[in-house]
């Protein structure tokens, strides 16, 4: 299972643990049968009992994240310095500069295989990036334009926030700001995950 598909799968359950458990606190404090002091201590007892859940999806969607971050990091790592003693890789970038600077490459399409070859090493397609920019050919350097942005860092500040939003969201002292506070925190982190985030967690574009 991909992280992805784990962090939407605890999301939506913690959410539907989390509404049971409320529409039970609300059947307690709706019931007339309770005292006063026998209503506040059926609904402890409901909190109490709902705690640890509470921590075992805050734990595990926390545990997900960080290992997202870790896989993406080294996943980062050997794009990029992981070839720099490939003694093929790095002659054969070699020559891939050199037709650059000189101009034996000026096709768009074959501009954008070369860059498709590279696409993870952050450090190489930077490199080519540069030579692109200082080509005297128009067409070369309206190319450095194919090269995507090297989103790691926002990748990283992102699922930090989310990090930082799970761990708010999904804890016993939140439980008591309602039902549609939790829920709908738990639906936005369902969506972001959803819209912005590869399998690995990885931005999407």
């Amino acid at each position: 299972m991909s992280k992805k598909i784990e962090l939407i799968n605890l999301f939506k359950e913690f959410k539907n643990r989390y509404e049971t458990v409320q529409a039970q606190v609300a059947e307690v404090q709706r019931n007339v049968a309770y005292t006063e002091i026998g209503r506040e201590q059926a609904v402890k007892q409901l909190l109490d009992g709902f705690a640890p859940t509470v921590q075992l999806y805050h734990d595990k969607a926390i545990a997900a994240i960080d290992q997202g971050l870790e896989g993406l990091a080294e996943r980062w790592k050997k794009g990029s310095t992981g070839k720099l003693f490939d003694a093929g890789y790095q002659a054969g970038l070699s020559n891939v500069v050199k037709m650059l600077e000189i101009g034996a490459v000026t096709e768009k399409e074959d501009v954008q295989n070369i860059i498709d070859t590279y696409m993870g090493d952050y450090s190489t397609l930077s490199l080519i990036k540069a030579v692109l920019i200082k080509s005297e050919n128009i067409a070369l350097k309206d190319c450095s334009l194919l090269i995507p942005a090297d989103n790691r860092e926002y990748n990283r500040r992102l699922l930090g926030q989310l990090r930082d939003n799970v761990d708010q969201s999904m804890n016993i002292y939140t439980f008591n700001k309602g039902l549609a506070s939790v829920s709908m925190s738990m639906d936005s982190f369902v969506q972001f995950v959803t819209d912005r985030l590869g399998d690995n967690l990885e931005l999407i574009a």
